[in-house]
């Protein structure tokens, strides 16, 4: 009698199992400036402070943001442990991956090329916020378990377990469905190159992944709608609602951005590293080509697969009513290109052309390379920031203690900060520094909204009533009442730090001037006032 798998079993090849321990100390090794250097970004300052109630990231329709963190640490971001729990779970899901596509069982292509996407400098988009790290490299692992469960079969409760696991993601991290995408059509891609399976074989198989997605999908967009309707849930960037107008012109944008996204360098990701993987990916797509079974419907079936990865990476681009926030950025990056560089690696090491082996092999030690310099020189440029940007709060704090104006005794004041100052750019010598994404360059420690949770942090008291977004645009006019000398400031007087006319302080409000663009905005939101 032949033994059943039970059909909730996840099942590991022990040679992938074997090598996690090692896996893990390379990983270490690599991360070890971060995980020595506790570093926090904009966002982070009450949480790093207090902690992270698990639904206090329902506001912007992260429902299970923080879930694991909440299990793990009781919501608190730990020093050392938050990373180095998070960098574990990511190592294992690079292993499930490399098991799911059934590289060739060797520990050193293992351990080369799961630390190569460990490693990769994408990480740094998640690694700048102390409060999603471990959240946020934890959905790859939840991900890839869905699709090995149903590649394992397609049984009820394993199509269950996957579509929970696929809704948590999403409620996670939305983009996280460009990941998805990748990995289905990569998947499907080896079963027809490799396995040699007809197209109608991988149809029938895929369709209990198809459909496990499409209700997690569904799942999560129920949840967002009745968090938006209680309440819960503002109508921020990354959750308002989506406009389907223009579909043609739109989805010839997301075809080029899909193309372009391979040679568009950004902060950190040089045109060295998009040029050495494009090489990497067109050599796979000409191995996979070579693979194909003899027929025009294997043909055709290559080109749908190939077309459905690589839209797939781009999905949140198509779906985003403001591109601007996830074109080109690395934080979307990382769950999807990330994704096509890994299995285009995967695909040169199951050839068994020696040369494409060799060629692979020799581009992912020179990558590892650039990805351990790379990590270096990102904490390098963190630390400076971090410590001149944190200098700058105390060097604010102190002239507002010697302003007459100022009593610290209850919090009154109404605080706006004019624009903002990253300082992180100083110590960033790239031709990319100019090509920077929002966050992992640009974005300052000092949060754009909320900013006193950082100024806050280091004084004893809290001598605010209201904290207003460094834009002006949450401000109402008129609440509380705004006296001529506060006008003729923003009109007049408004000067950027560290001129004296930076601060300006009566008995009810408190502005702080970091950039010509505060005074710009806060131009216009006279204009648009009065």
């Amino acid at each position: 009698m032949t033994p059943t798998c039970k059909p909730y079993s996840l099942k590991l090849n022990p040679v992938f199992f074997k090598n996690w321990f090692a896996l893990y100390l390379w990983t270490l090794l690599f991360f070890a400036p971060f995980i020595i250097n506790f570093l926090w970004g904009n966002h982070d300052w009450g949480w790093v402070k207090d902690e992270t109630p698990l639904l206090s990231g329902v506001f912007e329709g992260r429902f299970s943001q923080f879930i694991l963190q909440t299990m793990l640490f009781s919501g608190k971001i730990l020093p050392v442990l938050t990373l180095c729990i998070a960098l574990l779970f990511f190592a294992l899901a690079a292993l499930l991956l490399l098991d799911l596509w059934q590289i060739p069982q060797k520990s050193i292509y293992i351990i080369t090329l799961s630390l190569f996407l460990i490693t990769s400098p994408y990480i740094l988009s998640w690694l700048y916020f102390a409060f999603i790290i471990l959240s946020n490299l934890t959905w790859p692992l939840a991900i890839i378990i869905a699709c090995k469960l149903l590649n394992q079969n397609s049984s009820p409760t394993n199509f269950s377990l996957s579509v929970i696991l696929f809704t948590l993601a999403l409620g996670g991290y939305p983009p996280v469905i460009n990941m998805v995408g990748v990995i289905f059509f990569a998947t499907a891609l080896i079963n027809l190159c490799f396995d040699k399976l007809s197209p109608t074989t991988i149809l029938k198989k895929y369709i209990p992944h198809a459909l496990s997605a499409a209700l997690a999908v569904f799942f999560f967009l129920i949840t967002q709608y009745f968090l938006k309707k209680y309440g819960l849930q503002n109508d921020t960037y990354n959750t308002a609602s989506i406009s389907f107008t223009n579909i043609p012109e739109k989805l010839t944008f997301c075809i080029s951005s899909a193309i372009k996204q391979f040679i568009t360098p950004t902060s950190f990701i040089s045109s060295f590293y998009k040029y050495t993987t494009l090489i990497i990916f067109l050599s796979a797509a000409v191995k996979l080509f070579q693979n194909l079974p003899r027929g025009f419907s294997a043909k055709l079936t290559f080109i749908l697969l190939m077309s459905g990865m690589l839209l797939s990476s781009v999905i949140t681009v198509f779906l985003s009513e403001n591109t601007s926030y996830v074109l080109f950025e690395p934080r979307i990056e990382f769950y999807g290109l990330l994704y096509i560089y890994f299995f285009s690696f995967a695909v040169l090491l199951k050839t068994t052309d020696k040369l494409a082996k060799n060629v692979a092999f020799s581009a992912l030690i020179l990558l590892l390379w650039y990805n351990f310099s790379t990590l270096s020189d990102a904490s390098k440029v963190w630390k400076f920031g971090m410590f001149a940007e944190t200098n700058l709060a105390n060097r604010f704090l102190s002239r507002l203690e010697q302003n007459k104006n100022f009593s610290p005794d209850f919090p009154r004041y109404t605080f706006i900060q004019s624009g903002t100052l990253s300082l992180r750019p100083k110590y960033y010598h790239s031709p990319t520094a100019q090509k920077a994404d929002s966050y992992t360059l640009t974005a300052p420690y000092i949060p754009w909204h909320l900013p006193t949770k950082a100024y806050q942090f280091y004084y004893p008291t809290s001598f605010t009533a209201m904290d207003f977004d460094v834009y002006w645009s949450f401000i109402p006019f008129g609440a509380p009442p705004h006296t001529a000398e506060f006008i003729r400031y923003i009109k007049e007087n408004a000067t950027p730090w560290p001129h004296q006319n930076a601060i300006y302080i009566d008995h009810s409000h408190i502005i702080l001037t970091l950039s010509p663009d505060g005074i710009w905005r806060a131009s216009q939101w006279l204009d648009n006032n009065f």
